[in-house]
Parts: structure tokens; sequence; C-alpha cells
């Protein structure tokens, strides 16, 4: 009986450890079409709610992304590599070029700093749904993103 048992937690431990050790793929990030040099702010988002919230910290900038990536860069292109699981996710992308780590927009409310999403679709004037932005991701995968 005490084998069984101890069985019983040693196979319950091994499925608990397989749960938490999800096994991360490779994506390729690459942007083009880079006009100028700035900090360029990579947010990678898997749940709608947060991408289609305009929660904010103190300092204006956006909140509820998983993943987080900024790096100055220079005029031209630019390629990084992560590491995710799984999943369904949206990546936004901005060129920063005052550093202020938002989107700056014009008096009417265009942007005037260059941005870009997942999606091969262009979408101006808004910010897109998840659904049209979002990529399923379940291998190791190359992404290429134009900036606008």
């Amino acid at each position: 009986m005490y084998k069984f048992f101890l069985l019983i937690i040693i196979l319950l431990n091994f499925k608990l450890s397989a749960q938490n050790n999800q096994e991360l793929f490779e994506l390729q990030i690459n942007v083009s079409n880079i006009e100028s040099n700035g900090n360029l702010i990579i947010a990678v988002w898997s749940n709608p709610d947060s991408w289609n919230s305009n929660a904010t910290n103190s300092s204006g900038q956006k909140e509820g992304f998983d993943y987080g990536y900024k790096e100055w860069v220079e005029k031209d292109k630019f390629s990084t590599t992560i590491n995710l699981p799984k999943g369904i996710y949206l990546i936004s992308i901005l060129l920063d070029k005052n550093q202020n780590n938002i989107l700056d927009k014009n008096f009417i409310g265009m942007p005037v700093e260059q941005y870009g999403f997942s999606t091969e679709k262009k979408i101006r004037f808004r910010k897109p749904k998840f659904s049209e932005g979002s990529i399923k991701f379940y291998k190791k995968r190359v992404l290429d993103i134009e900036l606008q």
C-alpha cells in the first residue's frame, strides 16, 4: 500500500512539474522601414482584455503586456529573437524618437512616430482589435514587421 501511494505522489509531482515547464519556441522579429534613430519598443500581448483596455501607469505607459523589449536602434532594419510558449499573441512596436515611452500624436490625434503590429494587414487611423493584429504561435517562426 505504501508503494502505491508513493507511486501516486511521484506521478502527481511529475505532472505538476510538466505543467510548469512550458515548452518555449523561438520567435525572430525582423523590423524594417525604420526611418530614424530612436528607442524601438516591442510589447507582446496575449490577453485581449489587456490590449483593449487603455490602462496606463503614472507616466502614461501602457500596462498589461506579457513581454517588453526596448533597445536603441539606428535607421534602417532591426532584428531580435525572443522565446515564448505557444499561444495567440499581438505584437506592437513603437519607434520612440524622443524617448518618452509613449506614441506621440499631432493635434488631430494622428501618430507622429512610427509603429507596427504583428498583422500583415496595414491598419491606419485606429488601434487594431486583438483579433485583427494577433498571430497564432506554436512553433519556431520568423515575423517580418514593416513600420508605418
